[in-house]
């Protein structure tokens, strides 16, 4: 997909600004050893949130290079990296299944959602890996779209009865599927890439999992939650957004399985349910916690 178009665009900024909480952040990079001074490149970059919250932790004297198929987005990411103080920051155009580096270039290669779009996904993190140096980190942050689609939170909105949700856990199922058959990635990728990286050779494979949890709770007192609540309210009103994601996920349905009379069924469901949220939103009324299942994966190259 083209991540820079307008509607898409969107979903690389103002959602990813709690996506990981300082904390996380800080933990996570000293298990993934970050030090001042590592060349760092970025697989999928979009407009280098990746580099813009682990800089504190190599950027002192180190190298960021992002790397995203858009053109658009490599410009406007150049110009907005004023973060990058004490080092170098800068964006190239290129394809993630022909990383435009020589073997053994980065002392670390990461991404971000960006392997559950790829249609041949063991491709791009064998590039990752190629261009590593020896010993050096490929880290990979992936979600797991499916199991979310199939846990159950604890909201406001009315409850589904046992047939509303064994079709919604249907179309999630299906829709993954789908996704795969038409090569437009996998949704569930997140807890097989340990797998993969064993697969292609790397060693010392960790797992983490995204301690952020998706909360919102009346009277929405703190900055998080305000801002939370600001990006639904922002979702609901992009329509062009709305329908973009309405008709992939039937094509996607349909391509794993599904019927047209099944869908159209968890339309009307979903609309039922949407008007609750969009009421609720208003009212002020609206609660949920729900965990994420957005899994951190890091590998080391054999020396």
């Amino acid at each position: 997909m083209d991540w820079s178009r307008k509607h898409l665009k969107a979903h690389l900024t103002d959602p990813r600004r709690f996506m990981w909480l300082p904390d996380t952040v800080a933990k996570l990079a000293a298990w993934m050893s970050f030090e001042p001074g590592m060349t760092a490149v970025d697989v999928g970059c979009g407009l280098g949130y990746l580099g813009w919250i682990y800089w504190p932790y190599f950027g002192k004297g180190g190298r960021y290079i992002g790397v995203d198929l858009s053109l658009k987005l490599a410009k406007e990411a150049t110009e907005s990296a004023a973060w990058a103080e004490e080092g170098s920051a800068h964006f190239v155009v290129g394809d993630a299944n022909r990383l435009p580096f020589p073997d053994g270039f980065a002392d670390a290669v990461m991404c971000q959602t960006l392997l559950m779009y790829q249609s041949k996904p063991l491709q791009a993190l064998a590039e990752m890996v190629r261009i590593a140096k020896p010993g050096g980190l490929v880290m990979c942050k992936e979600r797991d779209n499916l199991s979310l689609s199939l846990s159950v939170p604890y909201s406001s909105l009315p409850e589904w009865d046992i047939e509303e949700r064994l079709l919604l856990h249907k179309v999630g199922i299906l829709t993954c599927q789908g996704r795969v058959k038409m090569g437009r990635g996998d949704f569930g990728i997140g807890p097989k890439i340990p797998r993969m990286m064993q697969d292609l050779g790397l060693t010392r494979i960790d797992v983490r999992l995204n301690d952020k949890v998706d909360f919102l709770q009346p009277p929405y007192e703190d900055e998080i939650q305000e801002h939370r609540l600001r990006t639904a309210r922002k979702s609901l009103e992009n329509q062009e957004d709305v329908r973009f994601w309405s008709e992939r996920t039937k094509e996607e349905f349909l391509a794993g399985g599904g019927s047209p009379e099944e869908f159209e069924r968890y339309e009307v469901l979903e609309g039922k349910y949407l008007a609750a949220y969009k009421r609720q939103l208003e009212e002020g009324t609206y609660f949920n916690c729900q965990g994420w299942f957005f899994y951190v994966v890091k590998g080391r190259k054999p020396l």
